[in-house]
Parts: C-alpha cells; sequence; structure tokens
C-alpha cells in the first residue's frame, strides 16, 4: 500500500527503502547449495549493512555535532545523495545478474551464454590472481547493451555487462577478457590518498602534473583501456585482436579518427593488441606457439591494413587538443605498450603455464579462421566447470570467495567492511566520534571504486606517478597472505 502523506525526511526515506531491500532480498534464501543465485544474495546481504555504515559514517562526522573537516564544495546532502545512487546501481546490477537466469525471465540461450562467460571471466583473471596482480574473486556476468564492469568494495565481486548480441555471436564475449583487465588495473591502481577531489566529481584527469616530457597527455588518457586492451591480448590470443577488427569495422569510416578522452582512437587501436601478441611471440610463448603467434600477428596486421586503405583512413588525428601524425602516434604507442609488458604486466608475458584461448595457425592465411576455431574450441570446453561464489560465513559474519582455481577460501572480509584496511580503520574512528581531515573522510566516502556511475570506469582513481615515470616502473607486487591451496 502506498504511504498516505509524505515523509518529513524523503531523502533519507529513499535511501533507507534501498537498503530494505538489500538486506531483504540478501536475507531471503541464503541456506542451501552454493549457486549463482547464492553468490548475489551474498553480496545483497553485505550492501545493506555496509551502506548503512557509509551513511551513518557521513551523518556523525558532518552532521550538526559533526568533528569532520568540513568542505563546502561537498554538504552533507550531496554526499548522502552519491550514495544512495551507489546503492542503486549496484541493486540494479545485482538483480540484472538475477533476473538474467531465472527461468521465468530468461530463455535457455541467455542462461547457457551467461554460465559460459561466467566461465571465461574466471580464466580471465587467473594468470593475475596467480601473480598476485589480484585477489580471488567471484565473477558474475548479466546482459546489457554494451559490455562494462561494476567494481564494488564490500565484497570480492566483480559484475561484468555482456553484449546482448553474444547470445548469437560468441565472439562478442571477447570482450570479458578486457573488462577483467580493467578489474585487475583498478586493483593494481587505486590511490586512495590523492586527488580525492577530483574524484568525488568524477573529473579525474589521467595525466599528473610533470608527466608531459615523458609521454604526452593525449596518450596518459588511454592509460587505463590500453592495459585492458593488451591484458585481453595476453590472455585471449589473436582471437581478441580479430575480434576488436571486425568491431572496429561495423563502425561509421569517418569514426576511425574520433577521440572521447577515454578509448584509444580506432586508427591506433588494433596496436596495442598487434604489439602486445608480438612480444608475446618474442619474449614468453614457448615453442610450439611462437611460430603460430607470429604468423597470426602478420595476418592480423595485413587484415587491418586493408581495412584502413578501404576506408582512406586519414594520416593525422585529433586527440586531447593537439593533432597527432598517425605514424608518430603509433610509435609512442606501441612503445608504451612495450613498457607496460616488461614491467608489471612481465610475469603474464613470459608465464609459460598460461595458453591464451587462441594462438593461430604457423601458416598466416589460416591463422585468424585457426584462432576462431580454437577459441570456439575453449569456449565450449569451459561448460560445466564449477564457479567461483562468494560464501557467507553467518557465524562470524564474513563474506570471501570459495572455488577458485587453486584457492578454497580467499578474500575474506567481515560484512559491511569497505574492503580495504586502512578504509575500514579510517570509517570506524568517524563512527567512533572522531576528528578527521577532509581527505580522509572523502576517501571512506569514495570506498575505492564505487562509482555513481553505472560501469566500473565511471570515476577515474588517480595512480602512483613517481618522478615522471609511469606507476608501473615502480610497482612492487604487494606480500600476499598465506592461503590454504587445494592440491590437487
Amino acid at each position: 500500500m502506498l504511504p498516505t502523506s509524505l515523509p518529513s525526511d524523503r531523502p533519507a526515506a529513499r535511501t533507507n527503502a534501498l537498503i530494505e531491500m538489500a538486506a531483504g532480498l540478501g536475507d531471503s534464501r541464503l541456506a542451501g547449495e552454493i549457486s549463482r543465485r547464492q553468490s548475489v544474495l551474498v553480496a545483497l546481504s553485505c550492501l545493506a549493512p555496509f551502506a548503512r555504515k557509509q551513511l551513518a559514517f557521513l551523518q556523525t562526522g558532518l552532521g550538526p555535532r559533526g568533528r569532520f573537516e568540513t568542505d563546502t564544495r561537498y554538504p552533507l546532502d550531496f554526499l548522502s545523495e552519491a550514495t544512495t545512487r551507489q546503492l542503486s546501481f549496484d541493486l540494479d546490477v545485482l538483480l540484472r545478474a538475477l533476473a538474467h537466469r531465472e527461468v521465468a525471465n530468461s530463455t535457455p540461450a541467455m542462461r547457457e551464454t551467461l554460465a559460459l562467460a561466467d566461465q571465461l571471466a574466471v580464466r580471465a583473471l587467473l594468470p593475475a590472481v596467480r601473480h598476485g596482480l589480484a585477489e580471488p574473486a567471484a565473477l558474475l556476468t548479466y546482459f546489457q547493451k554494451a559490455p562494462t564492469i561494476r567494481l564494488v568494495p564490500y565484497v570480492p565481486l566483480a559484475a561484468i555487462g555482456v553484449d546482448f548480441s553474444a547470445l548469437g555471436d560468441p565472439l562478442r564475449l571477447l570482450a570479458v577478457a578486457h573488462e577483467v583487465g580493467h578489474h585487475v588495473y583498478r586493483q593494481l591502481t587505486v590511490n586512495y590518498a590523492s586527488q580525492l577531489d577530483t574524484q568525488i566529481e568524477a573529473m579525474a584527469s589521467p595525466a599528473a602534473e610533470g608527466m608531459a616530457g615523458r609521454w604526452p597527455a593525449w596518450l596518459l588518457a588511454w592509460e587505463e583501456e590500453i592495459f585492458a586492451d593488451s591484458y585481453a591480448a595476453l590472455v585471449a590470443g589473436p582471437a581478441a585482436a580479430l575480434g576488436l577488427q571486425q568491431l572496429i569495422a561495423t563502425g561509421r569510416r569517418t569514426g576511425l579518427a574520433e577521440e572521447d578522452g577515454v578509448h584509444p582512437v580506432d586508427l591506433l587501436r588494433p596496436q596495442i593488441l598487434h604489439t602486445t601478441l608480438k612480444l608475446l611471440a618474442e619474449q614468453g610463448a614457448p615453442g610450439q606457439q611462437r611460430s603460430a603467434l607470429q604468423a597470426s600477428v602478420k595476418a592480423l596486421e595485413s587484415s587491418w591494413q586493408k581495412l584502413l586503405e578501404a576506408a582512406a583512413a586519414p594520416e593525422m588525428f585529433e586527440a586531447g587538443g593537439a593533432v597527432i601524425d598517425v605514424q608518430e602516434g603509433g610509435a609512442q604507442l606501441r612503445a608504451f605498450v612495450a613498457e607496460l609488458l616488461g614491467s608489471v604486466l612481465a610475469p603474464l608475458l613470459r608465464d609459460e603455464a598460461h595458453c591464451p584461448w587462441s594462438v593461430g595457425a604457423k601458416v598466416p592465411s589460416h591463422a585468424l579462421a585457426a584462432s576462431l576455431e580454437q577459441f570456439s574450441g575453449f569456449y565450449a570446453a569451459q561448460a560445466g566447470q564449477p564457479l567461483p561464489e562468494l560464501a557467507l560465513d553467518e557465524a562470524q559474519q564474513t563474506t570471501g570467495v570459495v572455488r577458485f582455481p587453486g584457492v578454497d577460501w580467499g578474500a575474506a572480509r567481515r560484512a559491511g567492511e569497505v574492503g580495504d584496511a586502512t578504509l575500514t580503520a579510517l570509517r570506524e574512528r568517524g563512527l567512533a566520534g572522531e576528528a578527521l581531515q577532509a581527505d580522509e573522510w572523502k576517501a571512506v566516502f569514495l570506498a575505492g571504486d564505487w562509482t555513481t556511475q553505472e560501469g566500473g570506469s565511471g570515476i577515474k582513481p588517480p595512480v602512483r606517478r613517481m618522478r615522471g615515470n609511469s606507476w608501473w616502473l615502480t610497482y612492487v607486487p604487494p606480500v600476499q597472505p598465506p592461503r590454504r591451496v587445494v592440491v590437487p
């Protein structure tokens, strides 16, 4: 029944309604066999106490008797409303992931496609977990109009939106590897201690001061997408590059040189994957894969050149207010990718235990068709394998990941925690009534990468830049806590 009168505090009423929805859905049927439904319900059950604590933290410190340092640009009403939007987006994504698997709301083809997309996401994350670049996580896919990723701070979960058209074209699921690349990038680069205001405004500049001497600003603006593309090539092989080429080929020819400030221009973007595959063949692939990868790169470059010629591609493009020659821009991009692969992604590049989802064939004329066949075979082989899931230990009120390959329980955290020990401790201090500096409470408000927009890239966290160098040149892998490893 609808209320007969409006509540006196309408913003709080809206927020409380969403929190109660998450709590009610999360508590509904947590018992029973672990399933994809289990992961959604565990996430919902943890979202509710997390959101309550976030709002209580802001109210305690910025309310009438609060002791937080104030910033008039970000009043309490604004921060509360932004938190409500964050909560709304998470509810939307989690409920879609649930609905798209229910018999009443989906077709068998939808459920089968999502089950296989879940498997691909796990396989894409596995190399990063194995080398300590990311923690174990549950990966949950759902349908939407375009690929995206939603990252949440309160449970070890990444929700990946896949293109509806993947129902008829499994090649579209290669985008899963790219989205997982965003997840790995965020785990490596989120910095809770700087540029907080620009994060709150969702306008963070990827190019920090003093960087122009090393890499141009237009190139640094593409950093995260370059990382994700390179990661996808390492994981999925030539099929990822071919899938990108085919996607670009369906676009407007006049759009090849258009730039959005985030993604590399289509004129250059395939070179990221081609360069990655070339270096993989030269430095990382075992002998039986090397020649196939080299032939595949040759075929990919030939195919791409034909597409550019047919489109009468321009020789210049504009990015970040600068006009750049395609040849010069391509050379800078390739050098940027090589530096990335020579540092933080070097363990994946040289991991002989990892076999990409496709490698192609030794004969260039057969290489691209072979890479698609190999991906199709890999894709089909994933059906029915156990998936990592979120699990809730109700006695201790902790959540973690079970059944991630090689790990029987990982990334555990208490229900309601931020997911980062520093932020959790700051929030507890604020809830206890301590005075906090503006940068401290802003970091808790952001909670890492909990964006107010759909997707995992709505707020760009600033990355660590050391004396004009790219952050990866000074990256030191974190010390991993001991894990109980399942021995086959």
